[in-house]
């Protein structure tokens, strides 16, 4: 048979095959859920950050603002320990060779130097101190998760950076991020749910929020 003829057929029965395939997904799960199965098959789960620019020995610091210093003085110092985790765990996501070019410094060390920061603290200072490259730097703007009496909802507004600490150069900052509301269209009563443990989720939906700005992250995850 002629070469070419040949690869003609078993280019017609890939496509049989895949058209196929496509069927029993679709009988099988649904029209949606087949569509997200094959996008997964085709395109991967992951997306790509909007910063790529992560490399070298990194410092995650949360700065509080004075408005959320003297009501809820833990929550910067605990969203700093969570993006680090975020951002650790989400680096696994990136190729090999990006992967192998950026190491996290660990909070318990920034902590050292981050404790009673202010407003007025200055991110480079601390990333010298504690021997970064770069720093993500998070200004927490304004935080609350208290609705009404006995009844809670996130909300949370931050500023984000990646700071050159040699040169003080910002070599990343996103035009703006929306506030981050959790949940966005109810409220969470105390009979539910206590306020700590409440805020403790809180945070952590919150470091995941920010984390994708550094970090590759599934397609389909969405932040409510």
């Amino acid at each position: 048979m002629d070469p070419s003829a040949s690869r003609f057929i078993w280019g017609r029965r890939s496509l049989c095959f895949f058209l196929f395939a496509v069927l029993c997904l679709t009988c099988v799960t649904g029209c949606g859920q087949a569509l997200g199965l094959l996008a997964r098959a085709i395109h991967g789960d992951n997306v790509d950050p909007p910063c790529m620019d992560m490399e070298g020995k990194v410092a995650v610091i949360v700065r509080p603002r004075a408005s959320t210093t003297y009501q809820y003085g833990d929550v910067s110092n605990e969203l700093a320990r969570v993006l680090n985790v975020k951002i650790g765990m989400g680096l696994k996501n990136f190729k090999k060779k990006k992967r192998e070019k950026i190491s996290l410094i660990p909070h318990d060390r920034i902590q050292e130097y981050s404790d009673g920061m202010h407003a007025e603290t200055d991110f480079v200072e601390i990333g010298k101190a504690v021997g970064a490259d770069q720093i993500v730097a998070v200004d927490l703007l304004g935080y609350n998760h208290i609705a009404g009496t006995n009844v809670w909802q996130g909300h949370a507004n931050v500023n984000v950076q990646l700071i050159d600490v040699k040169t003080g150069d910002i070599v990343y900052q996103p035009d703006s991020l929306a506030e981050y509301i959790y949940p966005r269209n109810n409220v969470v009563s105390a009979t539910d749910k206590s306020e700590f443990d409440f805020q403790r989720e809180y945070i952590l939906r919150l470091g995941n929020y920010i984390s994708k700005q550094f970090v590759p992250y599934d397609r389909f995850e969405v932040d409510f």
